[in-house]
């Protein structure tokens, strides 16, 4: 019999909101927690005003990937 893969739940703070990952068009990377793709848009255009980010990248991060991202974020800075 073939062995389940457990699926890891997304990362959700006490707020309710989810960690959004995404990529720069043009390069580079950032975070923004939010309740839903619309609450993403306007958080977005409060932070970084006339960003464009590369939709095709974006995604809802579970807490392994989560972790993952700071690692990469933190070796860029060490």
């Amino acid at each position: 019999m073939k062995k389940q893969n457990k699926r890891e739940s997304l990362l959700k703070n006490t707020q309710g909101q989810y960690r959004y990952l995404f990529n720069w068009i043009g390069g580079g990377f950032n975070d923004i927690w939010a309740k839903n793709l619309s609450e993403f848009k306007s958080e977005l255009n409060r932070q970084f005003p006339g960003s464009k980010v590369n939709y095709d990248t974006l995604y809802k991060a579970t807490p392994t990937q989560s972790r993952e991202w700071d690692r990469l974020g933190n070796m860029m800075w060490d």
